[in-house]
């Protein structure tokens, strides 16, 4: 009988690789890294430099999606304004929502959607600080 995949744990990993520019060239701390079990099942990594924080999530379940968000970080590290990549990739004029999907099918979609999201992220930090869009 094969092995059955750990969901949680490949994304976390392939979150990891996708998002390791954000240690290695934009100055952000190593991720920390959750497991989600209260109301959600699924895992996020949280990536924090000053002023910015960015989580990666995933939701596995009826409706399994990836997302990630951005979270101005105040003076005194209080957690200030959020919105959701695509918002702000949209808002800030890198293309169009469709560039950062977040829909899960299976294994191979929710992987893809972490390089897709990676990408997005990739794009739109020259941006940033930007003004973030209104919820």
């Amino acid at each position: 009988m094969g092995r059955r995949p750990n969901l949680p744990e490949e994304f976390k990993s392939e979150a990891r690789n996708a998002f390791a520019f954000l240690v290695e060239t934009e100055e952000f701390s190593e991720p920390e890294e959750h497991d989600l079990r209260w109301g959600f099942y699924g895992a996020e990594l949280t990536y924090r430099r000053a002023g910015l924080e960015v989580c990666i999530s995933v939701y596995l379940g009826h409706e399994s999606y990836v997302c990630t968000s951005l979270s101005l970080i105040g003076p005194d590290s209080t957690a200030g304004r959020s919105v959701s990549l695509y918002k702000a990739y949209v808002a800030a004029g890198c293309g169009p929502p469709q560039d950062v999907p977040g829909t899960v099918h299976n294994r191979r979609s929710m992987l893809m959607r972490v390089h897709q999201q990676a990408a997005a992220l990739r794009r739109l930090l020259p941006h940033l600080p930007a003004r973030f869009p209104d919820p």
